[in-house]
């Protein structure tokens, strides 16, 4: 194996398993902070707010990281974002103060905003094009792992006392060890891409499109799935356990995805995905109870629209290099913060203007805009390749 070879593993195997110690740091103190609130004797409306700066931090944040890297370079903007984020977290066990944890909690998603971003575009450049399905399917599967372990951590670790807190700040310091084993070899995202954040929206339609679909979908489905199944005469218990399927099949699902990806038209398996995700929030309605039904449909449901994404990423790996794939993810992390706000919003009301099923027809339409986008540019790429071979 060259040199070159071993950087590059190197490289993948630190990303995944940082990321992964981010998600797990992310998901175990957004809802310790809640419940915190709440022991506290705080309203759910601050509460709520509180709950909705992660995605104010990456609509804020991403539109200057490429700057941010190409001024003082990856590592130290890696560097900098792990420790502000462990220092954020510390703080947030040391104080009780209630204005001091919103600057906190902002500081804390900032920082994630920037972790995530650029190692998502370090991923990209380092993932081999033959390879880079699968590559991406198993960091999206870790990241998917590591959020899906922090509720399960606040459940063991309680939410009494400041010991969550720091367990949650020793995990996202471990992140640090994997960059260590990188041994300095940051990507490179100097330079200045040929677009910007808002000129790639238009130039990348679908995989924009993807990253709005896949935060709606973590916003609102995710959050109100235990809510809708006890409307429709579910117990709470399988209610919860309805998201937690839903999570198993964005787990499971996402390496074939990968697979089948680095074989054949990656635009066509977006669009394949985008299908099997409207057909799955359509059906939701009609499988709610029918047990036999509904819990592979959650999975396959839960797989495809998440593929979605993953596909996204890889298309924006094998479309863009440098400061341009930095741009992009700028972008894409924009369109995340952007759906994860309006996302829990609009379906919630849909569901309280269309009992019980305004959830699910609100993500259909979202759906089905996404097909419709990834239709149209599937079909454009097929004429262009008529062309040429006419040409030929």
């Amino acid at each position: 194996m060259t040199t070159e070879a071993v950087l590059r593993r190197r490289a993948i195997v630190a990303i995944i398993a940082a990321v992964t110690a981010m998600s797990m740091s992310l998901s175990l103190t957004i809802p310790l902070v809640s419940l915190k609130l709440e022991l506290r004797g705080i309203g759910s409306d601050v509460i709520g707010i509180m709950g909705a700066l992660p995605a104010l931090s990456f609509l804020l944040a991403s539109p200057f990281i490429p700057a941010l890297t190409r001024i003082f370079g990856t590592g130290k903007i890696l560097w900098a974002s792990l420790g502000l984020c462990c220092l954020s977290i510390v703080g947030l066990g040391i104080w009780d103060n209630l204005a001091f944890w919103f600057l906190l909690r902002l500081l804390i998603g900032l920082a994630m905003a920037v972790l995530f971003l650029v190692s998502e575009t370090w991923l990209n450049q380092v993932a081999e094009e033959k390879k880079r399905g699968r590559t991406v399917a198993i960091y999206i599967s870790s990241m998917t792992c590591g959020f899906a372990i922090g509720p399960v951590l606040v459940n063991l670790l309680g939410a009494e006392g400041n010991f969550p807190f720091f367990v949650s700040a020793a995990i996202i310091s471990t992140a640090g060890f994997f960059f260590l084993y990188t041994r300095g070899n940051y990507p490179n995202l100097s330079g200045h891409s040929g677009f910007s954040i808002f000129t790639f929206m238009k130039m990348a339609p679908m995989i924009c499109a993807a990253a709005l679909l896949v935060a709606f979908f973590d916003g609102s489905i995710l959050t109100l799935l235990p809510v809708y199944g006890v409307k429709n005469g579910l117990t709470p218990e399988i209610s919860v356990l309805m998201a937690s399927v839903l999570l198993a099949g964005n787990i499971l699902l996402q390496f074939p995805i990968g697979w089948i990806a680095d074989r054949t038209s990656r635009e066509v398996m977006i669009l394949v995905c985008g299908l099997l995700g409207l057909a799955g929030t359509l059906s939701l309605p009609f499988l709610i109870n029918i047990p036999l039904l509904l819990w592979p449909m959650l999975i396959f449901w839960g797989g495809a629209v998440v593929g979605t994404y993953t596909l996204a990423l890889v298309l924006m790996g094998q479309q863009f290099k440098g400061a341009e794939l930095i741009t992009a993810n700028a972008a894409v992390g924009v369109l995340w913060g952007l759906g994860s706000l309006i996302g829990p919003a609009s379906a919630g009301v849909a569901m309280k203007v269309y009992e019980p099923h305004g959830m699910p027809l609100t993500f259909a339409v979202i759906c089905a805009i996404f097909v419709l986008v990834t239709f149209q540019q599937v079909r454009n790429k097929l004429k262009l390749a008529v062309i040429a071979e006419n040409r030929e």
